[in-house]
């Protein structure tokens, strides 16, 4: 590495600035937020103000020589905060940055009180453990695309919910008495963060690749909840139900066997965002002591709820809330919520939360591909962790490729 090759120095946000000092140089540099240039000159500093609370910005800092032309790139993806009084998924809060240089690709995120380390995987594979809110790879290929995991776990009473030390209590409660689990895991949130990055040598480009379906994209998108097994014993043993019927597969964004499954494909129109959905919750079926059939019925999918939030000429953000029951039986509902934020350059940001049963799975696609990408999957831990008292799972999902 050059002594005055560029390099991010200092980065601090707020919920409307970002503020980032670079290696000086002594050149002329220019600065482009997303496709504008928003400075060109010799300081090596830049504050930029008045953005919009809890949205991704991809700044390009460019060395140029005498004549104008860049000599060096690096490219960073970051974000403002995102501070409200009544929060629940500390993800939403927190701002997530990417560095991508020719030397090395650095991940960076905001604190998340209660959590002392993270386990750092790429493309599945565990790579380092640190004790900081940032990660560097030296190591990293400059002609590959990378997944990286960032994934930490926390006690419940550090958590954001409501009653939090209630429920702290409760859940190691529950932990000593359920034999499939444990006093910690119930007490204990989970935090995933993927960050999916590009290859440099086409992102630091002296001519960036033209992407596709850049101005006008479209995503499709698919979020199920099923059960794997093919028999599950009912909560109460009195009950004349003593089964119900599970739906006997594994992950698979194609099959039809599910509790429940939301759809939808968001088109960015000249004209604005089309958004088209549709919710489908699956039939509950419960058997007798010998497993015959006792009787079927289909929950209401009311508590299903999708709505678009925020739309402008940069992005447009969609809510996403299921509640969801069983229609035979009293007991806790299938929850989940999603808060998700589609950029007209093609990134997208998603942060989610869900309870630890049953089995959740995510699905996106663009208009071009034939296959689902996952983007996130959970199994479940058991359908006593349905409970509002057992620790959440929270997951975030961005790109920056």
């Amino acid at each position: 590495m050059l002594p005055n090759s560029l390099e991010i120095d200092l980065l601090q946000q707020s919920d409307t600035v970002i503020d980032f000092t670079w290696s000086y140089t002594g050149d002329t540099c220019r600065v482009t937020r997303d496709e504008e240039v928003i400075y060109t000159g010799t300081q090596n500093s830049l504050k930029d103000e008045n953005l919009q609370r809890g949205e991704l910005y991809t700044y390009t800092i460019e060395r140029l020589d005498d004549e104008g032309k860049a000599v060096e790139k690096i490219k960073m993806q970051t974000g403002t905060e995102n501070h409200v009084e009544n929060f629940v998924n500390r993800l939403q809060q927190i701002a997530l940055t990417t560095i991508l240089s020719k030397s090395k690709i650095v991940l960076a995120w905001g604190a998340i009180e209660g959590i002392g380390q993270f386990e750092i995987y790429r493309d599945g594979e565990l790579i380092d453990t640190v004790d900081k809110n940032q990660f560097t790879d030296r190591n990293a290929e400059m002609d590959q695309p990378y997944t990286y995991w960032i994934r930490g776990k926390r006690p419940l009473e550090k958590s954001e919910e409501s009653f939090k030390t209630e429920k702290s209590a409760v859940a190691r409660v529950f932990g000593l008495v359920n034999t499939k689990s444990s006093q910690e895991k119930a007490a204990e949130e989970e935090f995933w963060i993927t960050k999916k990055v590009g290859s440099r040598d086409r992102m630091l480009a002296e001519k960036e690749l033209a992407k596709t379906e850049l101005q006008y994209p479209v995503w499709h998108f698919r979020y199920t909840t099923f059960l794997p097994q093919e028999f599950l014993p009912s909560p109460n043993p009195l009950s004349p139900n003593r089964y119900f019927s599970g739906d006997g597969r594994s992950f698979d964004p194609e099959s039809k066997h599910y509790r429940t499954q939301v759809n939808f494909s968001l088109e960015l129109t000249e004209g604005g965002a089309v958004l088209e959905y549709e919710k489908d919750v699956g039939t509950s079926i419960a058997y007798d002591w010998r497993k015959k059939f006792r009787k079927a019925d289909v929950a209401s999918s009311e508590g299903i709820v999708l709505e678009k939030v925020k739309e402008d000429p940069h992005k447009v953000s969609l809510s996403l809330k299921h509640s969801v029951g069983n229609p035979l039986t009293t007991s806790p509902n299938i929850d989940y919520e999603i808060s998700a934020t589609f950029y007209r350059d093609g990134y997208y940001d998603i942060i989610g939360i869900h309870d630890q049963a049953p089995n959740h799975e995510v699905y996106l696609r663009t208009s071009k591909d034939t296959e689902w990408e996952q983007i996130h999957e959970a199994e479940s831990k058991g359908l006593a962790w349905m409970s509002d008292a057992i620790a959440s799972q929270y997951w975030r999902i961005s790109t920056f490729d």
